[in-house]
């Protein structure tokens, strides 16, 4: 199966030239939205509960359409409301361009993983001489993981590496983000069976403003 990289050609001039993001709504991914009651999904015809697969819960709905691709729609939510949704298919090389293509017309890449390392970019772009440089580390990044178990590609809505040039990292740039700005995860997953895309959408800031004020709700005494 070719995994040959393509993000970096795809991406890299719309990150580094200052393309034009919408700030994210609190739609995770079409009519979706983040915060919905489970029991909304309960009762609606083709939802099935998919807890057990997904290892969080979950409810699902197969032949999802989106890039001319069928996917299976896994909705994931945190105490009953909706957290995330995640689109999943077979890989295709086709499907993995069409996918890139389309994040980076609204979306920042700002960071790749192998699940051993981060490839942190807004770090890169900061420290990099030159876009040939830049475009360099990329690429070898990219097919080095792609060559291995997988990838994943993490986008951001709203901003771009133009637009945060006093940044140093994904960390410091998501600190001034608004609470609602979208993320998007592009998973290449190769468990030696069957690889997937997948296309996982989130509000991480919001996810994390809930941690914090659960952690300053008082707890009993112990």
């Amino acid at each position: 199966m070719s995994k040959k990289a393509i993000a970096a050609v795809l991406v890299v001039m719309g990150m580094l030239t200052g393309m034009q993001n919408a700030v994210g709504e609190d739609n995770l991914f079409k009519k979706y939205a983040y915060d919905t009651p489970i029991a909304k999904y309960n009762q609606a015809a083709g939802y099935y509960d998919c807890s057990t697969e997904v290892g969080a819960t979950a409810r699902c709905l197969d032949d999802v359409d989106f890039l001319d691709q069928k996917f299976t729609a896994a909705l994931v939510f945190s105490g009953d409301k909706l957290m995330s949704v995640s689109l999943i298919a077979p890989f295709d090389r086709d499907l993995y361009g069409r996918a890139i293509g389309a994040l980076a017309k609204t979306f920042t890449l700002v960071s790749l993983t192998d699940g051993k390392s981060v490839l942190d970019l807004v770090e890169l772009a900061s420290k990099a001489k030159n876009k040939d440089e830049y475009t360099a580390k990329l690429s070898n990044y990219e097919n080095a993981a792609l060559g291995g178990d997988g990838l994943t590609y993490s986008f951001v809505e709203g901003l771009t590496l133009a637009k945060v040039k006093g940044a140093t990292s994904v960390h410091n740039m998501m600190t001034s983000a608004p609470a609602n700005t979208r993320g998007a995860d592009l998973i290449i997953s190769d468990d030696g069976d069957e690889s997937r895309i997948i296309i996982s959408f989130s509000f991480p800031k919001l996810d994390e403003n809930k941690l914090v004020q659960q952690a300053k709700k008082p707890v009993e005494s112990f």
